[in-house]
């Protein structure tokens, strides 16, 4: 049985942007069953057993299917796109996905994340009106070279959705806040709207966070 170890009561600020969607969307996206294990995040849940003994980090989520153990998003989705038969053969296109995957979680994600924990948790911290509008540029950047990488494609990787979008799209809601940030890059606005209107990431997204209740329903 495959389990998310998922959390709950998180705070306002970052409701919809905890990792743990990206597992969620992968697993509604390929139809496969599973469960969760919940942690209270008030509680620090995730930083105790039996979580820890998974992700030594204490971060969130870890998964588990059976005796397979694993944290960290991109390994999850690799794994669960392998499992379903979804990877690549071909050692080029494999390669094309898996450059698609580190840059959203490398490249891309770092200036966005950055800017959610400005806007939610530091808005009063020194420095911010130096850092702050260099975070906006270098986040601008991304996004116009986001473009030229998509060209006309729908998707990353083409007409085919996979988990390197899931990625890219949970990457770029960091920043979803930021309304006009995404208006100078229309392409890659367009482009976020096409995946968040996918079924199974709106199934996600009511899955997230539900907690223990859930289970109990």
């Amino acid at each position: 049985m495959i389990t998310v170890y998922a959390a709950y009561n998180v705070p306002p600020p970052v409701k919809g942007l905890v990792r743990d969607l990206r597992v969620i969307w992968a697993l509604e996206e390929l139809g496969m069953a599973y469960g969760f294990h919940w942690m209270d995040i008030g509680k620090a849940e995730h930083r105790q057993e039996p979580n820890r003994a998974i992700n030594p980090f204490g971060k969130i989520p870890s998964f588990s299917d059976g005796p397979v153990k694993l944290f960290e998003t991109g390994a999850i989705l690799h794994y669960l796109y392998e499992k379903a038969g979804k990877i690549p053969a071909d050692p080029a296109r494999r390669g094309e996905l898996l450059q698609w995957m580190f840059a959203a979680l490398n490249t891309v994600e770092p200036p966005f994340l950055d800017i959610a924990t400005w806007d939610a948790f530091w808005k009063d911290r020194p420095g911010r009106a130096v850092r702050y509008p260099e975070l906006v540029e270098v986040a601008k950047t991304r996004l116009s070279e986001l473009e030229r990488g998509l060209g006309k494609k729908p998707f990353l990787l083409g007409d085919d959705f996979g988990p390197a979008d899931i990625l890219m799209t949970t990457a770029l809601n960091f920043a979803r806040h930021q309304v006009a940030l995404f208006e100078h890059a229309p392409v890659a606005q367009a482009y976020l709207e096409r995946c968040r209107s996918r079924p199974a990431y709106k199934t996600a997204v009511g899955k997230q966070g539900v907690g223990p209740k859930a289970d109990a329903a």
